[in-house]
């Protein structure tokens, strides 16, 4: 029995954390980076454009779990977090717990961003 419950939430928590061509992907924020001749104006639209990657990600792979606000569900609260980015990217890329490994489709650092931006 508790072999067919825990194959229920693992495969439950696969499905939330599901392929990003599979949700609504509106982008509330313009990831175009704008043009700019000082060195922290390119860091600041970097950054932005990643937050917004970011963001669109997670509203496509994380939200399931972690619910749509992000404060937590199945899994943590994300808008809490006292994980660095390393950390964070750690846990997108390799999995931690219930939470599987690869959700972040390749956008681990802008996820970890937007993560962090959430503080």
């Amino acid at each position: 029995m508790k072999y067919w419950l825990l194959m229920g939430v693992v495969v439950a928590g696969l499905a939330a954390c599901g392929d990003a061509e599979d949700a609504d992907t509106t982008d509330s924020v313009d990831s175009t980076p704008t043009e700019s001749t000082e060195s922290s104006g390119e860091k600041d639209a970097a950054e932005t454009s990643d937050v917004s990657a970011g963001e669109k990600v997670a509203n496509a792979s994380c939200v399931g779990c972690h619910g749509g606000d992000l404060t937590g569900s199945m899994g943590p609260d994300l808008t809490n977090t006292s994980l660095s980015k390393e950390e964070i990217v750690n846990v997108l890329v390799n999995g931690k717990g219930a939470m599987p490994p690869g959700t972040a489709d390749g956008e681990e650092e802008a996820v970890a961003e937007y993560i962090l931006s959430l503080q």
